[in-house]
Parts: C-alpha cells; structure tokens; sequence
C-alpha cells in the first residue's frame, strides 16, 4: 500500500472516529434534556398550581427536545457515514447508533408518558 493512500485511509477512519465522538457528545446533551425534563417535573416541588403547571410544560418540553435530539444525531451520524461508504473506507454499516437511538427514543417516550400523567 503506497503511503498516500495509507494517509488516506487514516484520514477517513480519524474522520469515522470524531463522528462517533459527535454522535455521543448529541446523546448526552439529549440524556441531559430528557434527564432536566424529568427532574423539573418529579422532584421540584411547587407550591403554587401555576408554577407547577409552567414545570410540567416545561419538563414535557425538554424530554420532546431531548428525543429530537436523538434523532438528529443518528441522522447526522448516517449521513456522515454514507459519506464515508462512498468513498469506500468502510464496510460496516452504523446499525448500533440506530438501535441505541431506538432504544433512547423509546425511553424518552416512556418518560414523557409518564410526565404527562403527573399532570394534575
């Protein structure tokens, strides 16, 4: 292998490495969302009914922000990846990122669930 193409390679999989790097600094901002969401909802309390009310909106809100983060950095993930497939530096396909996704996904709608129904 000449070393161009080996500085190539390298090139490519330091740049497959800093979008995994990406993808978990986005699911730990979207953990920390989720994570906020709920605390602002099960674990403050408000003595005043519309304090309580502005928390839950506002704990809801979080936990939807924290999924839609997800979702974007999977997607960025995968893009970054096809990117890469194109170019033909990897054949592995980024299946894990989509099933740590799915499962994040499903945790956050299962907060959210049950955030909705501390609503008084």
């Amino acid at each position: 292998m000449s070393q161009s193409k080996t500085r190539d390679t390298l090139a490519q999989i330091r740049t497959l490495l800093a979008a995994e790097r990406t993808f978990s600094a986005w699911i730990r901002t979207g953990l920390a969302g989720v994570g906020g969401g709920l605390v602002i909802v099960k674990l403050i309390p408000f003595h005043n009914a519309v304090y309580q009310q502005a928390a839950n909106i506002a704990g809801q809100l979080l936990v939807i922000w924290g999924a839609t983060v997800f979702v974007f950095a999977t997607w960025a993930y995968w893009r970054t990846h096809r990117e890469l497939r194109l170019e033909g530096t990897t054949s592995t396909l980024p299946w894990a990122m989509v099933i740590i996704t799915a499962i994040l996904l499903v945790v956050a709608l299962l907060v959210l669930w049950i955030l909705f129904e501390a609503v008084p």
